[in-house]
């Protein structure tokens, strides 16, 4: 996996790394190696002979990849004398989390690996994991990105990562196709996914006649509360007991099926239709576009961030003059349609992300996952139609989200919604009006702290207003 990391040491080991044993990943500018221990090595020199390693490379479901010469690993030399060889991979334009996948996402990241098992027990080899974070998206495809995880498969050895995969793919579909329970609150807040004790208690006793809720959450459970105190060693016993390939094969099929089947309608959602009911005219949107537009070419920035961006409409926008554009939203649904439309520019990420609730650095020494800041800093930022909702809704200063706004990229859009705009009179009803800071002179007077306003745009006769900015001496 790979994260542009903003620091001086740019041979730093990469978040999500420390785990591996067999390997750690490093950036060196903007290019990604993988160190691999003498194991390692000769199993992914055996690897790459495969069939269906090639056909899964040639196919774009495994990221491109290549074993390095010592002669041309720019890397230190203590770094280099820590394994006995590196790979170079293909390097991920925005890596994400599965925290932050719509449904789809995760859903289109569990059929690969289980895709990439299949093929792998064909040829005799296995994944000795299966976690999300061994995926990652490129625009809508999902792309298996950890080349150590494969590993030859052993007589009478069970598939070592069937728990994980339960518990990091298939619990949190389950939960939110059959309760509508949103996983990525879950997954952000355990890091190894959904446990099988939780998501059997969160299951009713009527959810076990559901697909795959009996024997992968009901009696997983069980069985795991049976041998939690007993020094029984399952894995030799099924090896005793004559468990094979085929076998293996048989329970991934199984749970492929089980997989394809799960869907979520998003019912209840406030955003997934907002093309329907915006308050803009016809006029309106196409003015908004032409701004957006005309600054995005102005600039041509390699990274833009669409914060608050419902089922990007202006992402598609910026997509034309920008080689990058992230496009998040803290509806799931809206991110959800987003990702599921075929006609999505292959370089627009959509990802759930809450603004005033952003993904943070976590896991061991809050290292192993990184905010996003630190993953993918921008070159430009839209802050459309979100600014009231940040301020009115969750209670932010204006001035505070100014300030965030301007640490992030030296360009901005920005559109203000006025006191007079029928969303803001929604969002004040029944509040008391503690406001004060939100208006459009403070807007101003704020925006001109940190940036030069090089461009205006009235709408909906003077309700609405767009800025583009550009921050000062930058």
């Amino acid at each position: 996996m790979e994260v542009a990391l903003n620091t001086p040491q740019q041979h730093q080991p990469e978040s999500g790394s420390f785990r591996d044993r067999e390997g750690r990943v490093y950036l060196h500018g903007q290019r990604v190696f993988r160190g691999l221990s003498d194991t390692a090595l000769g199993h992914h020199r055996t690897l790459v002979e495969t069939p269906f390693y090639r056909s899964f490379s040639e196919s774009g479901q495994l990221v491109q990849t290549w074993e390095i010469a010592p002669a041309d690993n720019p890397l230190p030399a203590d770094v280099q004398g820590q394994w006995a060889g590196f790979l170079e991979h293909q390097r991920i334009p925005v890596v994400s989390y599965p925290y932050e996948w719509s449904f789809s996402m995760l859903k289109d990241a569990a059929l690969l690996t289980l895709d990439v098992i299949s093929a792998a027990l064909n040829a005799n080899w296995t994944l000795k994991d299966a976690t999300p974070y061994n995926v990652q998206f490129i625009g809508r495809k999902a792309v298996f990105i950890d080349m150590a995880s494969f590993e030859p498969l052993k007589a009478g050895e069970p598939w070592v990562g069937r728990r994980q995969f339960c518990e990091m793919f298939l619990f949190p579909l389950m939960l939110q196709a059959y309760k509508n329970v949103p996983f990525q609150p879950l997954m952000r807040g355990a890091i190894d996914g959904i446990p099988v004790q939780m998501a059997n208690g969160m299951f009713s006793l009527r959810d076990r006649l559901r697909r795959g809720v009996a024997g992968n959450v009901w009696l997983q459970a069980k069985l795991d509360s049976r041998y939690a105190n007993t020094d029984s060693d399952v894995r030799a016993e099924l090896k005793n007991a004559g468990f094979n390939k085929e076998l293996i094969k048989a329970n991934v099929n199984k749970l492929r099926k089980t997989v394809e089947k799960l869907e979520w309608s998003g019912a209840g959602s406030e955003w997934g239709d907002y093309a329907s009911f915006h308050n803009y005219t016809g006029e309106d949107h196409r003015q908004k576009e032409r701004f957006v537009e005309h600054t995005v070419a102005q600039l041509q920035p390699g990274l833009v961030w669409d914060i608050g961006a419902n089922t990007g409409q202006f992402s598609r926008v910026a997509a034309r003059h920008a080689e990058q554009v992230v496009a998040s939203d803290i509806d799931p649904l809206a991110v959800e349609q987003m990702y599921r439309d075929e006609e999505l520019p292959k370089n627009i990420l959509p990802l759930v992300q809450n603004v005033v609730d952003p993904s943070p650095d976590w896991g061991w020494r809050n290292q192993e996952r990184l905010d996003l800041t630190r993953r993918a800093k921008p070159d430009l930022v839209l802050c459309l139609a979100l600014i009231h909702h940040v301020v009115i809704t969750a209670n932010v200063p204006l001035a505070e989200f100014i300030e965030w706004l301007a640490s992030l990229a030296p360009g901005m859009v920005i559109e203000y919604v006025s006191r007079q705009d029928d969303k803001v009179i929604k969002l004040l009803r029944n509040k008391d009006d503690r406001y004060q800071d939100y208006s459009r002179e403070n807007l101003e007077a704020q925006l001109k702290k940190h940036y030069d306003i090089e461009q205006t745009q009235d709408l909906r006769d003077g309700a609405r207003t767009l800025y583009s900015c550009k921050l000062k001496n930058s």
